[in-house]
């Protein structure tokens, strides 16, 4: 079975505040009298679900071209629910109570709950929302070779409260290609539908995510899909 886990793009679709908004415009239309539709869009790589590149926060770090197709292919995810309201922290100590189950995974997938009223309270989802400490970050980074990336359901991994004025400190830890010295990083995913997936009764075998290529960019729009 395939389950789609990236939300759908629109005009209305949630964001970073300070963003550029998403646009669609029809070019050609058959009910115009157009021979045939076309249309164009303007989409910010970092609005829906989407894939965070080392370029992103790295100055010499690899862009979504650079990477390597396999690494955008997951065999072994892992998906933990770990309940999370406004403005609470996923810790470093929550994710080693799964140190063995993390072991194994090429994808690490949080599901906090906190999107799932995403499309009911948009402005409340884009508020100060739940996010992944500097600890766990370096915890997941460093501590498992097997590790390819991480999905979650929020629009950033950083806290939208103290996140900008710390520099963005766990993007950097799990993007930045010369953080602690180590030059494996992590693919991060954000705003990812992860209530569909943990509502999948058979085992998951396998997360197809990947990217739109685009020359030199630092993250692309993706359609995730979970086979079961």
């Amino acid at each position: 079975m395939l389950t789609e886990i990236s939300y759908i793009l629109s005009e209305a679709s949630p964001k970073w505040p300070t963003n550029p908004m998403e646009r669609y415009e029809i070019n050609n239309s058959i009910s115009a009298g157009d021979v045939c539709t076309t249309s164009s869009v303007y989409h910010h790589f970092h609005n829906g679900t989407h894939v965070d590149a080392p370029k992103h926060f790295s100055k010499n770090g690899r862009s979504v071209v650079d990477m390597p197709i396999e690494d955008f292919y997951y065999t072994s995810p892992l998906i933990l629910t770990i309940s999370k309201r406004k403005g609470e922290v996923i810790s470093k100590e929550e994710l080693q109570q799964h140190e063995k189950e993390l072991e194994k995974a090429d994808i690490l997938c949080l599901y906090t709950g906190y999107a799932d009223f995403r499309d009911s309270k948009p402005v409340e989802y884009i508020d100060n929302f739940p996010c992944l400490s500097v600890e766990a970050a370096r915890y997941l980074r460093t501590g498992f070779p097997q590790l390819k990336a991480i999905a979650l359901d929020i629009i950033s991994v950083d806290s939208a409260t103290n996140g900008p004025p710390a520099g963005f400190p766990v993007h950097k830890m799990l993007l930045d290609e010369v953080a602690d010295g180590n030059f494996r990083t992590l693919l991060l995913y954000e705003d990812v539908n992860l209530k569909k997936l943990v509502e999948i009764k058979q085992p998951i075998q396998a997360i197809c995510a990947f990217p739109i290529r685009w020359k030199d960019a630092e993250a692309a729009p993706v359609n995730m899909v979970a086979i079961s």
